[in-house]
């Protein structure tokens, strides 16, 4: 059932129960220590951007993508990434790894947010139409501490 949803200056059009059972069917994810980590990581999420793949149908624990960078000066990784949702942008400035600027994201605490229509990975049997949720976010090493010869090879 599709629906309307207000997110800052965006005004999108979803159906969140489409996304739930394509999420629920099980997605390849990458299994790498990094993408471990950011998996491990979702219990420690900001609470408003699970509410947001909440409100979309989307398994937190399921992103598409996902880029980490090393950690910063606070010890915390940087990750890229992106999930898929059935939907579409009625209004709202699209965001694009080329147009990533302030007036087309929304930042949910540690979490950055926008929203595509350049699309990448998407599964063939995802229901269309597919908007791309992309984010930014630090998030602590969770894990076992990381071998460091692991990065060197």
């Amino acid at each position: 059932m599709k629906s309307q949803l207000k997110i800052a200056n965006w005004l999108l059009e979803l159906d969140s129960n489409q996304t739930q059972k394509f999420y629920a069917k099980g997605v390849d994810v990458c299994n790498c220590a990094y993408c471990s980590n950011f998996t491990a990581s979702a219990g420690r999420m900001s609470s408003k951007f699970i509410a947001l793949l909440a409100a979309l149908g989307i398994d937190p624990k399921m992103p598409a993508e996902l880029s980490e960078f090393p950690s910063n000066e606070e010890g915390l990784h940087t990750y890229l990434g992106f999930y898929h949702f059935t939907g579409t942008i009625i209004e709202g400035e699209l965001t694009t790894s080329s147009t990533w600027k302030e007036s087309n994201t929304l930042k949910l605490d540690n979490f950055t947010i926008g929203f595509s229509t350049e699309l990448m990975f998407v599964p063939e049997d995802f229901p269309a139409p597919v908007l791309q949720l992309e984010f930014e976010v630090d998030l602590p090493w969770v894990l076992e501490p990381l071998d460091k010869t692991a990065d060197n090879q």
